[in-house]
């Protein structure tokens, strides 16, 4: 947009009472009619300073030190600016000559040449809005219309030839319009029948995409189907390859026998009645369950509490093992290889007979939140195949299917020569964690499957492990410690 479109158009939203910026100018010397103290205000975004008849802001010809344009005050993005430009006349802003354009703040002194006229710039705080009518047509006159008054003459020139020629035009074309409005309403009945054809088409072509999409989408419930069918199917005829390619990492654990500390004395005596079960995990790590490597946290005969109340107490307690896999392999362990934790468990006194009277110990009982601590591994240098999922044994959702194998019933549960651990499978009860324990319905486990591997398929087929056999309620209900509360 050129400069002059740009003036004459503020002119004209100034004049028809619009909001626009505007600057003053206060006179700081006498300059031809204007005294000192008196001002000037400015509305157009441009505005030229000089002797000239174009010039907005006009001196007098008598100011010699004044050129015929001699600088001008332009307004850009928010800022004015001062631009010099006399190539013999200096334009001094602040008492500092000038040569290009610079930018003018509040206060600004503005010097047409070293003895020329001198100005104040003020950022005007008046609403042109508020000027009264024959102010703003005086500075319409004035500011936008006597720089461009060529401009303005030529335009109207051309202006009322365009109207003439105009005028002859309207008068040939009045002569065909009654001829072309009949053409125009013939045409319109066309249309408008086709119109109507079009309607009814459209209609159905609607209806034909909904059927379409009807049918897509049957399809694509139906291929989804078939696919989860699929996946049911493959995942059911691979499971069992799966559990019998990990059964030699599934190991029965026999126990040997138990040390334990008293009144400053070791004794040792064969414990061979316990059994229960552990698995070999691809890290490395031994798990089973803590109350069948430290059954005396789970056990309330009082030879068990009171095996409980010496290591609490921080007395030597130790029950060694044999872990024993279908394969023949023999892990010795011990429960002081294990690592555990039970920040769930109860502290209670209890009193225990030993030389003769009766002394008080503290117990650690694992009541009803202990059993998401009834977990222990042992690392070893075997390496099994069974892949632990964290994460996904606390997710696990309801009716999922569960597979577990262990030895029910310990040594007496096997006839055969070797350890043979029998597979169960249940489902999930609850989603999620209860106290967290995974929960599982259906008589599943017994006596020697504590500690044993619950598996289930994660999303892409694959048998990971997501929790430790724990404990059985009314033979209908059980619960697994998750993996992940492993630590």
């Amino acid at each position: 947009m050129s400069r002059a479109t740009q003036t004459i158009g503020a002119g004209f939203r100034a004049l028809g009472g619009a909001n626009m910026a505007s600057f003053s100018l206060e006179f700081l010397s006498q300059s031809g009619t204007r005294r000192p103290g008196s001002t000037e205000t400015i509305v157009v975004p441009y505005a030229e300073m000089g002797r000239d008849k174009s010039c907005a802001i006009r001196f007098d010809s008598s100011e010699t030190t004044v050129s015929r344009k001699h600088a001008s005050i332009s307004h850009e993005n928010g800022q004015y600016y001062i631009s010099p430009l006399s190539q013999t006349n200096q334009t001094v802003v602040n008492g500092v000559p000038i040569n290009t354009k610079t930018p003018l703040s509040n206060g600004s002194e503005i010097q047409l040449s070293s003895s020329g006229p001198r100005m104040r710039f003020l950022a005007s705080q008046t609403k042109t809005s508020t000027m009264r009518l024959t102010q703003r047509m005086q500075m319409f006159a004035a500011q936008s219309l006597r720089p461009y008054r060529r401009a303005v003459w030529s335009l109207a020139i051309i202006l009322m030839f365009s109207i003439g020629g105009l005028g002859f035009y309207l008068m040939d074309t009045t002569r065909n319009l009654e001829d072309a409005k009949k053409d125009i309403a013939k045409q319109e009945d066309k249309i408008s029948n086709l119109e109507e054809m079009k309607n009814n088409l459209v209609a159905d072509l609607q209806n034909v995409e909904k059927d379409q999409k009807k049918l897509k989408a049957n399809i694509a419930r139906q291929k989804k189907l078939n696919d989860s069918i699929r996946k049911i199917v493959h995942a059911e005829n691979n499971v069992n390859t799966d559990l019998a390619n990990v059964e030699n990492d599934v190991y029965i654990i026999l126990s040997k026998s138990i040390s334990y500390e008293i009144n400053g004395e070791v004794k040792h005596y064969d414990s061979k009645g316990l059994a229960g079960t552990g698995f070999l995990l691809n890290d490395g790590r031994f798990v089973s369950a803590l109350h069948v490597v430290r059954p005396w946290y789970f056990m309330d005969s009082d030879y068990w509490s009171h095996l409980n109340a010496l290591e609490t107490a921080g007395k030597y307690v130790e029950l060694k093992f044999e872990a024993i896999s279908p394969s023949g392999k023999v892990i010795s362990l011990s429960s002081l290889d294990f690592k555990f934790d039970i920040p769930h468990f109860k502290r209670e006194s209890e009193e225990f007979y030993e030389s003769g009277s009766y002394k008080d110990y503290v117990v650690r009982t694992h009541g009803h939140d202990g059993w998401q601590d009834d977990w222990a591994w042992a690392q070893t240098n075997e390496k099994g195949k069974i892949i632990a999922d964290p994460q996904l044994s606390r997710n696990l959702q309801a009716g999922q299917v569960i597979y577990t194998l262990g030895y029910t019933g310990g040594p007496s549960g096997q006839y055969t020569s070797t350890p043979n651990p029998l597979l169960g499978k249940t489902t999930v009860s609850q989603a999620g964690l209860d106290n967290g324990i995974i929960r599982y319905s259906g008589k599943v486990t017994a006596p020697g499957n504590s500690g044993g591997p619950a598996f289930v398929l994660d999303k892409k087929g694959n048998l990971k492990a997501v929790g430790i056999v724990s404990y059985g309620e009314l033979n209908v209900l059980g619960g697994f410690v998750p993996v992940g509360s492993m630590k």
